[in-house]
């Protein structure tokens, strides 16, 4: 369950100040694929941002699972980040001198996961790669990738500790119409496992299984 509260959020610009969230509230329940949408500028990608404690908030309170991450310091943010929330964000942020299947599964080793199963983790990895339809590619590295293949690169990592939210901005850009679709219903088959998927997209299309559409 994440339940936000009031939640304000402002930028300062050469202009002055501009606000993109204000008094936002929101509750999702577990098993909820949650699509964002609205116009560039609009706070979607803040309101990812704030919700993976990558940023914070001006006021208001953000509760997962009864635990309110405003009130965390960065590395209780990150611990809770790494065991409970997987980001797919814009940036394709990877370490370019490891292979694709190491840098998908790199979040687990950071977790300690793969300490206790090497194995099931190098499996998992490949199980993901196969369902991203981009096993072929996980000894290549990053650098060598399109844009679309670096995406799917990305949502596999997100997934690699099996994190109860996932939160994708944009996941399907620079991606085509089938592998779209083949992207929206694994977020689907995920939410359904009891799992909270939020996606942000200005790709009306991309949405349509979502359970529940927010606009900002």
């Amino acid at each position: 369950m994440i339940e936000i509260q009031q939640l304000c959020k402002a930028f300062k610009t050469a202009r002055g100040t501009r606000t993109v969230l204000k008094d936002f509230s929101l509750r999702i329940s577990d098993g909820t694929f949650l699509g964002i949408q609205g116009k560039s500028g609009a706070g979607k990608s803040t309101l990812l941002s704030l919700i993976a404690g990558l940023q914070q908030s001006d006021s208001g309170n953000i509760f997962i699972d009864g635990t309110n991450i405003t009130g965390l310091n960065d590395t209780e943010l990150a611990q809770f980040r790494n065991r409970h929330i997987g980001f797919v964000s814009q940036e394709q942020s990877f370490l370019e001198n490891l292979t694709v299947f190491d840098n998908v599964r790199l979040p687990a080793f950071i977790s300690k996961t793969a300490r206790h199963d090497v194995t099931q983790v190098n499996e998992r990895t490949d199980s993901l790669l196969t369902k991203l339809g981009i096993d072929q590619l996980a000894q290549q590295y990053p650098q060598n990738l399109s844009g679309g293949e670096n995406h799917r690169v990305l949502i596999a990592r997100a997934l690699i500790n099996n994190p109860d939210i996932i939160l994708a901005d944009e996941p399907t850009d620079s991606v085509d119409e089938e592998r779209t679709e083949e992207i929206i219903r694994l977020f689907k088959d995920i939410a359904l496992e009891g799992k909270i998927v939020i996606l942000v997209s200005h790709n009306s299309n991309a949405l349509h299984l979502c359970d529940q559409v927010v606009t900002l």
